[in-house]
C-alpha cells in the first residue's frame, strides 16, 4: 500500500472533531498538509505518540482520538502497548504505518520478522489487525471509526520517498506545542485550567 494514499483517505474519513497525534515521521508532514487546520500534535519524538494519544483520549472521552504512529517510533517504547491495553480507551484508534525502515537509518525489526500486531495482542489489546491492501485498510478503518472500542491497526506500506508539501517544517517544537495548546483550549469540552 502507499502510505500517502492511506493518510489521504484517513483525512477524508476522520470526523472534524477528532484529535490526532503523529510520530516524528512522514506521518507528521502528511497529516499537517491534509488536516493542518484541526487540533493535532505533529511530530512527537520517537516512542511518545501512542502514550500521548492515550492521554488525549482520557482527557477528551467524547471525541475520537487517533494516533498516527510509525514502526520505528513504536519500537522505541513498546511498553506503550501495555499502557494502552490497560487503559483501553474506547475512543482511540491507533494506526502504525509500517514500512520496515527508519527514515535515514536503515531497516527496522519489522523487516526481519517482528510482528507489531502480535505484540499488541500479547500486551492485551483485543481489537487488532494487520492490513496489506487498500481494501483491507478501508474496511478496518471505517469499522474502527464506527466502533466504540480501542482499535490497533498495523498498515503495511511501501517504502517510499516522503516529498509531501507541508507547513510542518516551518514550526519549531516549542511552536508546535503552543499551537496545539491554543487549539485545545478553544474546544468546548476542554476542562483544563
Amino acid at each position: 500500500m502507499k502510505h500517502a494514499e492511506c493518510v489521504r483517505q484517513l483525512a477524508e474519513w476522520l470526523p472534524e472533531s477528532a484529535l490526532t497525534a503523529t510520530s516524528l515521521s512522514g506521518n507528521a508532514r502528511l497529516w499537517c498538509a491534509l488536516r493542518g487546520h484541526r487540533p493535532s500534535f505533529y511530530g512527537l519524538q520517537m516512542g511518545l505518540c501512542l502514550g500521548f494519544a492515550v492521554g488525549l483520549s482520557l482527557a477528551f472521552p467524547e471525541r475520537r482520538v487517533m494516533a498516527l504512529e510509525g514502526d520505528g517510533s513504536l519500537m522505541i517504547d513498546t511498553s506503550a502497548l501495555i499502557t494502552a491495553a490497560e487503559v483501553n480507551p474506547p475512543n482511540l484508534l491507533a494506526i502504525v504505518f509500517d514500512n520496515g525502515s527508519y527514515a535515514r537509518m536503515g531497516p527496522t525489526a519489522t523487516s526481519h520478522g517482528t510482528d507489531l500486531e502480535l505484540m499488541a495482542r500479547g500486551a492485551g489489546i483485543r481489537r487488532t489487525a494487520t492490513l496489506r491492501t487498500p481494501e483491507e485498510f478501508e474496511q478496518a478503518v471505517r469499522e474502527a471509526l464506527g466502533a466504540a472500542e480501542f482499535t490497533f491497526l498495523v498498515a503495511k506500506v511501501d517504502l517510499e520517498a516522503q516529498r509531501f508539501p507541508s507547513t510542518y517544517d516551518q514550526r519549531s517544537e516549542r511552536a508546535m506545542k503552543e499551537f496545539f495548546l491554543e487549539d485545545i483550549r478553544r474546544l468546548p469540552d476542554y476542562r483544563g485550567g
